[in-house]
């Protein structure tokens, strides 16, 4: 089982590391009460799992990581799907990219080839994959 797929593709890279986090929203109608000990009044939109990959390139395959950089840091209107290690198996949801970083790790002065070190993206869901 692949636990990276990003719009139903697999990329010829290194996923060194994946961070899950989860996020529960509320809404404006949540918040403190003016009574005495102000109890908090929630209003759960639902929880949000969400992901930050690192990914690194396969030596001789610098073409299929910079391909995945250009894919993920296109803006688009609509978001991207992806399946990601979740629990003991996979999650899918359609996500943004909020976020990716990369940094050069050299130029190789007679070819000019430029190596790029581990890329970082932050992918953010687009809906709440549990709702009350």
């Amino acid at each position: 089982m692949n636990y990276c797929v990003i719009d139903g593709k697999s990329f010829d890279v290194v996923v060194t590391s994946i961070t899950e986090t989860f996020n529960i929203l509320n809404s404006d109608n949540s918040g403190r009460t003016t009574g005495i000990g102000s109890r908090m009044v929630l209003d759960p939109l639902g929880t949000f799992y969400g992901h930050t990959v690192k990914f690194k390139r396969k030596k001789g395959h610098e073409e299929d990581y910079d391909e995945l950089f250009r894919l993920l840091s296109y803006p688009r209107y609509g978001g991207i799907h992806i399946s990601m290690a979740h629990d003991q198996s996979v999650i899918e949801y359609d996500a943004y990219v909020s976020q990716g970083q990369r940094e050069l790790k050299q130029i190789d002065p007679k070819t000019h080839k430029i190596y790029w070190g581990e890329m970082s993206i932050k992918f953010t869901p687009m809906e709440a994959q549990i709702t009350p």
